[in-house]
């Protein structure tokens, strides 16, 4: 009899999920964040965190600085390691570069490779000259990165999405460390796609997945590996599972995330967001 009633309560919430729609979904999710109004609000976004990785055998903590404004500029800014300087991917409404500091020369080999072995590594090609670079982006991946100029939250293209052009699906539930989500598969106006996926009970985002070239750009080093040379296959994942969230100004920001790229996995801490305070002007330069 136990069987019974478990099953008949399996299936009644299964059929309960799926009564949902996508539109009624995202709509509690924009509410559990601070309502799409607040959201659509936020003209200035600058979240500082640090980003946790192991290279080599060593685990290296860096800092990383991610500044947004509204439809205007998106800047993402990672410490250096072993000696080199900042390195970061910039993009305008018009423009988009990545720059990267002079590398170290390691071992007498004459510095870093820039290949693309097909694991989405930096191998396998020339080494640099050991001079800064700054990579200009192609017209086609400034039009293809324009979301990123979102500033409504952290996941601004689940806000509103219609409007922006984008097509939303549930595609199902599935669970994620033991969580009910809904599955909600994304298509940006852009074409690129992108699958969330939202906890039934809190409404919030639990966890991200993209493939191919989405993959590298949820991971957040995209354009910078591309400028090393980087190729990744079309089935390549990349997932970003959020651990913890917390508010900032009345909207919910994850804190804590883990962040994995084939075998890579590093953990994104986010110590602060500030919201609407404007941004130091040096954001805006390339030098």
């Amino acid at each position: 009899m136990k069987k019974i009633f478990a099953g008949l309560f399996l299936l009644l919430t299964s059929l309960s999920a799926q009564s949902q729609t996508a539109e009624e979904i995202l709509a509690k999710y924009e509410a559990a964040v601070g309502g799409r109004e607040k959201l659509e609000a936020i003209r200035y976004l600058e979240v500082a965190g640090t980003v946790k990785l192991a290279v080599m055998g060593n685990n290296i903590e860096m800092p990383l600085t991610l500044v947004r404004e509204k439809g205007k500029l998106f800047r993402r800014q990672i410490g250096g390691i072993m000696g080199m300087g900042d390195s970061f991917t910039m993009l305008t409404d018009t423009s988009g570069c990545t720059f990267i500091p002079a590398p170290r020369n390691f071992g007498g080999g004459g510095g870093f490779d820039r290949g693309g072995g097909g694991g989405g590594g930096f191998g396998g090609g020339p080494q640099t000259s050991g001079e800064p670079t700054i990579s200009r982006m192609k017209p086609e991946d400034i039009t293809a990165q324009q979301y990123e100029l979102d500033c409504a939250g952290a996941f601004g293209e689940l806000v509103n999405f219609a409007a922006k052009g984008h097509t939303a699906q549930l595609v199902g539930t599935e669970k994620v460390s033991k969580v009910p989500c809904y599955k909600i598969k994304m298509t940006l106006k852009t074409g690129q796609v992108v699958t969330y996926f939202i906890d039934q009970q809190t409404s919030l985002v639990k966890q991200v997945e993209a493939t191919g070239e989405m993959a590298l750009n949820l991971t957040g080093f995209g354009p910078m590996m591309k400028a090393y040379g980087s190729r990744i296959g079309k089935d390549q994942k990349a997932t970003l599972q959020i651990k913890e969230y917390k508010e900032f100004k009345g909207v919910q920001y994850p804190v804590k995330s883990i962040l994995a790229f084939g075998p890579v996995e590093s953990e994104v801490d986010n110590y602060n967001v500030t919201i609407n305070e404007g941004l130091d002007e040096k954001w805006y330069h390339v030098k």
